[in-house]
């Protein structure tokens, strides 16, 4: 099964949970639904050839679920809870493969190739892309980061009058970094109000997501930020 083919089973999956018996068939009555939203969606940043690609993806799909729940009745914070608990699905696989998965993000190969691709962002060849810089760790306080200043999916969900789902979205990267011990510290966030997000990852240390409002995170997420 391949990558799309997961995140629509995942997200019928959770979207059934929330909705009840009837997403199913409001969710797969058009069996290509999903694929037809990200054909026709989707900004041009660069394809395969830019990893943000694959960050982009995941947003395009998840408007289009907030879009099909939204229109059964579904409020913004329940398609959060939606989008939290497909993470947390798409992680539900055995600790120590996951970690060895995570791992590999601390290599030098993939290191220097998010060092490369950070540095194409400041080209500024697609509007639709993110702009970051990397950050260099001193292995003690954080062994990398990335300083995000313009984000790819708050500038897709901002021109497709979603907004309010970027949040949301945001909080599925402590899911990730809980699940493959990536050690993610952020204080900020554009989709926030803040000038930048701020990622520091250490190998192995506990994930904090600082929350920037009043009631952020969400209740769902039982504090753990």
């Amino acid at each position: 099964m391949n990558r799309r083919k997961f995140i629509k089973v995942s997200a019928i999956t959770a979207g059934t949970l929330a909705i009840g018996g009837g997403a199913i068939y409001v969710i797969t009555r058009d069996s290509d639904i999903l694929d037809d939203h990200f054909k026709g969606t989707v900004p041009y940043i660069g394809g395969e050839e830019n990893m943000f690609t694959e960050w982009l993806t995941y947003g395009v799909y998840y408007l289009a679920v907030h879009r099909i729940l939204k229109a059964e009745g579904q409020s913004v914070e329940e398609v959060g809870k939606v989008i939290f608990d497909t993470f947390q699905a798409m992680a539900d696989y055995p600790k120590w493969l996951l970690r060895l998965v995570g791992s590999l993000k601390y290599n030098k190969q993939y290191v220097s190739k998010l060092k490369k691709a950070v540095a194409k962002t400041q080209e500024h060849r697609y509007p639709g892309d993110w702009v970051a810089m990397f950050i260099e760790g001193d292995g003690k306080e954080f062994d990398y980061g990335i300083d995000i200043t313009e984000c790819g999916i708050c500038k897709f969900y901002r021109a497709q009058g979603a907004d309010e789902l970027t949040p949301y979205l945001c909080l599925s990267d402590c899911v990730v970094s809980e699940a493959f011990d990536r050690g993610l510290v952020r204080y900020k966030t554009l989709a926030e109000g803040a000038e930048v997000c701020d990622f520091r990852y250490k190998k192995g240390r506990k994930t904090f997501v600082n929350p920037l409002k009043n009631e952020w995170p969400p209740k769902f997420f039982n504090g753990r930020a």
